[in-house]
């Protein structure tokens, strides 16, 4: 039902036209989701529908996007939204997800680094290894060379 200011009314929240596909997705998939909503004041509702918007896009984000204290805010607000009544278990396991994602990433970056500094470390065991063997040759060759006559006499 379309409003006089540019809003639309979905299962009891005023949306603005531009949010409107992303509110009835999430009602066609989690049917649930404000079933148990206790606020009733529809400022109320709205300004909890748009914390709701929000959370849903940081958890679009990539996990190098978004920082540790970004990531707990996200958990926060989660459970303030469960705590007034929305059933979010669809959206708190994928910021779960998320949490791990970032995790592995950031374990994955450690082992990458030091990967990289083990093998920094074998190229100057090599390249010492190939210094060694380079004047073992000139050695070699200096070994096995005939004397001049001038070397002798």
């Amino acid at each position: 039902m379309w409003n006089g200011d540019g809003t639309v009314e979905i299962n009891g929240f005023r949306v603005y036209y531009t949010e409107v596909e992303c509110v009835r997705r999430i009602f066609e998939r989690h049917p649930e989701t404000a079933l148990n909503l206790r606020p009733k004041n529809q400022l109320v509702k709205n300004a909890y529908m748009n914390t709701l918007l929000e959370l849903i896009n940081i958890t679009c984000l990539a996990p190098q996007e978004l920082t540790e204290e970004e990531l707990r805010d996200a958990e926060n607000t989660l459970l303030d939204l469960v705590g007034v009544g929305f059933e979010l278990d669809w959206l708190k396991k994928k910021l779960e997800e998320l949490c791990v994602k970032k995790k592995k990433m950031e374990t994955r970056g450690d082992r990458m680094r030091e990967l990289d500094r083990m093998i920094v470390e074998q190229r100057q065991v090599l390249l010492a290894l190939e210094i060694e063997l380079k004047n073992e040759e000139n050695e070699a060759v200096s070994d096995c060379a005939r004397l001049g006559f001038e070397d002798v006499v």
